[in-house]
């Protein structure tokens, strides 16, 4: 229940162009009202105040969530889609706070321009928008955790040890139940869609579809340029297909046949495919010998069918795909549709037996590393055309280049130790203890390794869990427990995130949780982002009412001086509380960028969103321990929502409940009516509830 250690105090800059081309695209013209001010919709009552102390009485505004109402479970009413359908400009925070915005917006048919709030601000990371599939060592069910809670949310039954693997945008788990002939795919839950100016990840229920393809003996999974192709080695056949076959039944594939079954690998290069090439001479040697390429139609477009003796193993790095063979690494380098291969061959000194067998790349990079003994890795560099080994300090059982930036790589050794190394010099750069000390023995579970972004995942078979690597740290992040023996996983979700992207929850109705998405949208707790939001107000007001440039200047110029008192006010107070004392204890995270600015460890039963009405029994106890551990002195409830489980938490922890903090909205009368009365009044009362 550690908000920090949730949020691995993560941050992300997060700008959008849409918003500053709102901001700096001059108008023709602005809408004017019937009395010839500009109408404006604020979409709480804190944006409504910020928002008044730059436009003066220049315009009317209109807040649409009342004071003391909670904007996560806010209702729109008819009239609310008439105000907006009416409005000039719409003032909101964005990152989908306003869940119900976009769905009144359509509704009302309202053309008023957007200002998102939050869309300029360095951002705290509220969730991770990943899940795992996890498959077992024997045949017990496949099972899906969401990482953000730590929860087994799926699971699905196997009829044999299943291969997870990623969909290319990784919303699609695909699940390989060799054994089985049979591929079927999980729906992650996890959707991107696309906005035009900026993409949306939301979550809802993850689901098996209903696409179900029957192979001989499905082995080889390869996902490149957004398809995916599954090598059967029963009868040679390969199955080329996209993600739209997990969406619809009316989808097709397209089916490419070899000369006999053997061991081989496709690879989609979009309107082309590699496949490897058998040995029809000798049936029984099941390796290929090299490998063709074909276009969609099925018409040999290049062949290098004798170049690859004993292939195994193949990746994908930049603008070349490399495969591993006995006596060397063979390269294939594209140049529209003309095809070509280079052969970097083993040293003379390599010993019997060594090769490479398997291979990873990425696509910012333009070199592949491949296992090369028992405890060695190699670099293969294709322009230089040089292979270059790694020594590891012992055998190892999988690697993996690091996801954001494939320039390091990840090993898991024997020992149970996890290595991050520049993959440009060879170079150990840091280890840690991670998974328990395992044997590399057939059929014996061994660990499996993902990498996304900054982080790996890693399968220990042993304890039953999975454990959370951050990469830049090196230290471990999260266990889950999913007990049998884990060992092997594919990531599903935002793999990446790009500037530009944000995320929130669409509130639909069959949605598993109701989060906001990869970033906490409670921006306005920090004074700092506050005054920030106000410098976005006064450009945009400036921007669509030019007359007033100077009225909106002025009133900001003051506004922000009196932010920037306030700041000096709350810095001044918290210097009152014990470091050790400054633990926020709240219903749900609302206050974690205050806590960032100034100090603080947050805590709350509930998350980012008061939506999660009820956090759980096993959630409640563990954190109500966690604030007996920590020494705790008090528990804070808010304005909106109810006091009974703080309540409740001060009580079982025996701390004291200190007085109602105002979080996501504004009182109706009183001091704590305006934002800077709300941030004083709420400083004053953690203070003197925590010195």
């Amino acid at each position: 229940m550690n908000t920090h250690a949730f949020l691995g105090r993560c941050k992300a800059l997060l700008m959008l162009s849409f918003v500053l081309a709102l901001l700096l695209a001059p108008l023709a013209s602005a809408p004017i009202s019937a009395n010839g001010k500009l109408k404006i919709v604020a979409t709480t009552s804190i944006v409504a105040d910020l928002v008044k102390n730059v436009i003066g009485e220049t315009a009317e505004i209109v807040t649409l969530v009342p004071p003391d109402s909670d904007a996560h479970t806010f209702e729109p009413s008819p009239s609310d889609s008439a105000v907006l359908a009416e409005a000039d400009v719409i003032f909101e925070i964005g990152l989908g706070f306003e869940s119900w915005l976009d769905r009144l917006y359509e509704a009302s048919g309202s053309k008023a321009r957007r200002i998102r709030l939050a869309n300029n601000l360095q951002l705290l990371a509220s969730g991770t928008m990943l899940r795992l599939l996890v498959s077992d060592f024997e045949s017990a069910p496949s099972k899906l955790i969401d990482v953000d809670s730590g929860k087994v949310i799926g699971r699905y039954e196997v009829s044999a040890p299943t291969y997870p693997y990623t969909s290319p945008t990784g919303r699609f788990g695909v699940k390989i139940q060799t054994n089985a002939n049979l591929i079927t795919a999980v729906d992650g839950g996890i959707v991107i869609e696309d906005h035009g100016d900026h993409m949306h990840p939301y979550k809802r229920d993850p689901q098996l579809t209903a696409f179900r393809a029957e192979g001989r003996t499905p082995i080889h999974y390869v996902a490149h340029a957004g398809q995916i192709a599954i090598f059967n080695d029963g009868n040679g056949e390969v199955m080329l297909l996209s993600e739209r076959n997990f969406e619809s039944a009316e989808a097709g594939m397209l089916i490419f046949k070899t000369a006999r079954a053997h061991h081989g690998v496709a690879v989609p290069l979009g309107d082309h495919v590699v496949l490897s090439v058998p040995d029809t001479q000798n049936m029984d040697y099941a390796l290929p010998l090299g490998i063709q390429v074909r276009n969609l139609k099925d018409e040999v477009i290049a062949s290098f069918a004798d170049q690859c003796p004993g292939l195994h193993g193949e990746a994908s790095s930049g603008a070349f795909t490399a495969f591993g063979c006995a006596d060397r690494v063979l390269i294939l380098e594209r140049n529209g549709n003309d095809f070509s291969t280079k052969s970097l061959r083993y040293a003379p000194e390599t010993p019997s037996g060594t090769r490479v067998g398997t291979l990873v790349g990425h696509e910012k990079q333009n070199f592949f590393i491949g296992n090369f003994g028992q405890t060695g890795l190699v670099r293969i560099d294709p322009i230089a055309g040089t292979l270059t080994p790694i020594s590891l300090p012992m055998r190892y059982s999988a690697f993996q280049l690091d996801a954001e930036t494939g320039e390091k790589i990840i090993v898991v050794t024997t020992d149970g130790s996890v290595h991050r190394i520049d993959a440009m010099t060879g170079t150990i750069e840091a280890s840690l203890e991670a998974v328990t000390p395992f044997v590399f023995r057939n059929r014996v579970p061994r660990p499996g390794l993902a990498t996304v972004r900054n982080l790996a995942y890693v399968t220990d078979p042993a304890a039953g869990e999975v454990v959370e690597i951050d990469l830049e740290a090196m230290n471990i992040t999260r266990r889950f427990v999913v007990e049998g023996k884990p060992v092997r996983l594919a990531v599903l979700g935002v793999l990446e995130m790009d500037e530009g992207d944000h995320a929130h929850e669409h509130g639909h109705a069959h949605a598993h949780d109701h989060d906001h998405g990869m970033f906490d949208p409670h921006v306005w707790t920090d004074v700092i982002n506050a005054q920030a939001m106000v410098r976005a107000i006064r450009d945009a007001m400036i921007n669509i009412d030019a007359d007033n440039a100077a009225t909106y200047r002025s009133n900001a110029n003051a506004y922000l001086a009196e932010l920037s008192e306030l700041d000096r006010f709350v810095r001044e107070q918290i210097a009152q509380i014990p470091e050790a004392s400054r633990i926020l204890v709240t219903p749900h995270n609302s206050f974690n960028y205050f806590a960032e600015r100034y100090g603080f460890k947050t805590l709350s039963p509930l998350g980012v969103t008061t939506a999660n009405a009820d956090p759980g029994a096993g959630a409640l106890a563990e954190l109500i321990e966690e604030i007996k551990a920590l020494g705790v002195k008090a528990v804070f409830p808010d304005n909106t929502g109810s006091p009974r489980l703080m309540e409740l938490i001060a009580r079982e922890a025996n701390v004291k409940l200190g007085k109602t903090l105002i979080a996501d909205a504004l009182s109706a009368e009183g001091d704590t009516a305006t934002y800077i009365g709300k941030v004083r009044y709420n400083v004053t009362a953690i203070v003197e509830a925590l010195k």
